[in-house]
C-alpha cells in the first residue's frame, strides 16, 4: 500500500445524507506519494440549495461563500483527474463515498475505488485514544491542520497524517517535509487553481 499513490480527501456537506437532498460544499483533497505530499485539490462547490444554519455554525462555510462556485457537475471531472487510479483515503470513508457515489452516479461517470478508512483502522489499530474522532486522534498523535478544522482542506491534511501513521509509513521528519511541500504547493497555485500536482514527486 506503501508504494500506490493515495488521494486523501474530505468533504463539507450541507448535512447527513445525500439520498434525503443533502449536497457537497467543499472537496478537501491530500495526494501523498509514499510519504510525500505531492498534491492539493481544493474547491468550494455551489449545492444548489440552501445550508442550513447549523452547518454553518460548525463549517463556517455561508451561502455567499458558495455563491457562484462551481457546481459539483462542474468539479466532480478535476476531482476525478486528480485522483487517477489512486487508493483514496478518509476518515469515517463511508460518509464521504456515498456523497462520492451519489454524485458520481448523478454525473454519469463510472468509476470505482479502492478505499481505506482511517476510523475504521484506528479503532484497530489505537489502543490508548479516548474516542476516534479526528480532531481527538489529532491532539493524540500531535498532528497539525491548516487552518480551522472541519473545513474539507485542513481535514484531508489532518487525515493524510493519521494515514502515514497508521500504515506506518512516517518518519522523523515528515511533519517538516509535509509543511515544506504544501506551502510549496499552495503558493504555486494561481488564484482560479482548483488542485496541483507536482510532477517532480509523482
Amino acid at each position: 500500500m506503501q508504494n500506490r499513490n493515495v488521494t486523501v480527501f474530505d468533504l463539507e456537506t450541507t448535512g447527513l445524507s445525500p439520498d434525503c437532498g443533502d449536497r457537497i460544499t467543499e472537496i478537501g483533497a491530500i495526494k501523498l506519494c509514499g510519504n510525500k505530499l505531492c498534491g492539493v485539490f481544493q474547491t468550494l462547490v455551489n449545492p444548489g440549495r440552501k445550508i442550513p444554519d447549523k452547518i454553518v455554525e460548525i463549517t463556517g462555510i455561508t451561502n455567499e461563500m458558495v455563491a457562484g462556485k462551481p457546481t459539483i457537475s462542474q468539479v466532480l471531472p478535476l476531482f476525478m483527474d486528480f485522483v487517477q487510479d489512486d487508493l483514496i483515503a478518509a476518515h469515517n470513508a463511508k460518509f464521504d463515498t456515498s456523497f462520492l457515489r451519489y454524485e458520481l452516479k448523478e454525473c454519469g461517470i463510472n468509476k470505482n475505488f479502492e478505499i481505506y478508512c482511517t476510523l475504521l483502522n484506528s479503532r484497530k489499530e489505537v489502543k490508548t485514544s479516548a474516542n476516534f474522532r479526528l480532531s481527538t486522534l489529532k491532539n493524540h498523535f500531535n498532528l497539525k491542520p491548516m487552518g480551522a478544522m472541519h473545513r474539507a482542506l485542513s481535514d484531508a491534511y489532518v487525515t493524510a497524517q493519521l494515514y502515514l501513521k497508521l500504515t506506518k509509513n512516517w518518519g522523523t521528519d515528515t511533519m517538516s517535509q509535509f509543511e515544506k511541500e504544501v506551502e510549496l504547493l499552495m503558493n504555486s497555485m494561481d488564484e482560479d487553481d482548483i488542485y496541483l500536482i507536482d510532477p517532480k514527486i509523482c
